[in-house]
């Protein structure tokens, strides 16, 4: 007969094994600290590091002049928004 009828009937000849231990929990890994720059990066991108760094360059959604507002629902952009993202859509079609 099949292995599988034996199995539906619960009468395998062998019994699986014990159950090895989990793994223990890894060390939490440092993260890059404050004033850490990293070797061999390219000019622009260490600017934008010391930028970020210094406070004066702003995060990337910053500077995309969208004004949105976090409700219950999720985000809700303003009016103004829309509107320009319309108007945007009518001159630069994607498809």
């Amino acid at each position: 007969m099949s292995s599988l009828h034996d199995f539906v009937h619960h009468e395998l000849g062998a019994m699986p094994g014990p159950v090895p231990a989990p793994p223990a929990p890894r060390k939490k890994e440092a993260g890059p600290q404050k004033g850490h720059r990293p070797a061999g990066r390219i000019a622009p991108n260490g600017r934008a590091d010391d930028a970020r760094m210094n406070g004066t360059l702003k995060g990337d959604l910053f500077y995309t002049q969208d004004e949105a507002v976090p409700t219950p629902e999720g985000w809700v952009e303003s009016d103004r928004t829309v509107d320009h993202k319309l108007i945007s859509k009518e001159m630069f079609p994607q498809g």
